[in-house]
Order: C-alpha cells, then sequence, then structure tokens
C-alpha cells in the first residue's frame, strides 16, 4: 500500500493452486532482501514471492505428513529461524535459514504440538 492507502501491488487475483494462485493466504514474512513468504493455507505450501511481487517459487518443506494449514509465519533474521504455526496446532521450526532463495528445506524433527492442555 502506498502512503496515500491505495494499493501499489497485488499477488494472485483468482483463488487456485497454479503458482499465479493462492486458496486462503494466512501468514507472511520477509526476507532481508524483500522477497515475502506466504503462508497458503487451504494448498498446505509456502510461496515465496520475490520483491516486486511478478514471479514466485514453492518452498518444499520436507517432514513426515508435509505442510497441514500453514496458517502463521514468523522469520527471526538474527538466528536465521523460521516458525511455521499451522492450524492443526503443530509449530514447525526450522533453523538455519539465511533467506527464502530455497526451493526446499528440511526439518530435523524441530516441531511441536500445542494442545489446549498446554495453556
Amino acid at each position: 500500500m502506498g502512503v496515500d492507502g491505495a494499493v501499489v501491488r497485488s499477488y494472485g487475483r483468482q483463488a487456485g493452486s497454479q503458482l499465479t494462485q493462492m486458496t486462503h493466504p494466512a501468514g507472511l514474512a520477509v526476507d532481508r532482501e524483500g522477497r515475502v513468504l506466504v503462508a497458503d493455507d487451504w494448498n498446505n505450501r509456502l510461496l515465496v514471492l520475490d520483491q516486486s511481487l511478478s514471479s514466485a517459487h514453492e518452498m518444499s518443506v520436507c517432514l513426515d505428513g508435509g505442510l497441514e494449514h500453514p496458517h502463521s509465519l514468523w522469520y527471526d533474521q538474527s538466528r536465521r529461524r523460521l516458525y511455521i504455526g499451522e492450524m492443526i496446532g503443530r509449530v514447525i521450526v526450522i533453523d538455519s535459514l539465511k533467506d527464502f532463495t530455497a526451493s526446499q528445506v528440511n526439518v530435523r524433527s524441530r516441531f511441536f504440538s500445542v494442545t489446549s492442555d498446554t495453556f
């Protein structure tokens, strides 16, 4: 958005599962280079958009069962750590992620489940 509140750029206009489409984009994170990581909830994937929002690639997260409705993202740039919150109550932590250029990241059993009993 511009200073006047008008939309300057956008990505994806129609719901779907192609790279130019999203279905229920839920969470966003931005790396130091301005690339935008989007949690595409209903497509169970993460999309990386370049800073001009003109192209995208999918960032595959390798873990048992894959992503299940990624909903929220937080990228700790100082620790190079990405947190992915899923609607099923699981939080996935990816260490040593310099930026969002990778097309695939591996999770080495750094995830935990959050239940109502946790609080």
